[in-house]
């Protein structure tokens, strides 16, 4: 039977390669928990820093709802004269 020759050569290189890559340190799951808690310095908010985040949120949603609008109607648009192109 053929092949024998290359599939020998094809263990012996996976073989090989294996050997050339880093071994894996971590191989559990307990290996990536931490058992420290890191501890975070979050600064409070005032209510003019509030009341700007909501300004900005509110500006953002806007925008996204006229683009969104925008887009639905120029969708309506070209399929209507895509319609009347084809029809």
């Amino acid at each position: 039977m053929g092949g024998e020759g290359s599939m020998a050569s094809a263990i012996s290189s996976l073989k090989q390669n294996r050997a050339l890559l880093k071994k894996r340190k971590l191989r559990n799951r307990e290996d990536f928990i931490t058992k420290e808690r890191t501890q975070l310095n979050l600064k409070k908010s005032t209510p003019f820093d509030m009341r700007r985040i909501r300004e900005k949120i509110a500006i953002r949603k806007k925008k996204h709802k006229m683009i969104s609008l925008l887009a639905l109607l120029l969708t309506i648009v070209l399929f209507g004269l895509g319609f009347l192109m084809f029809s």
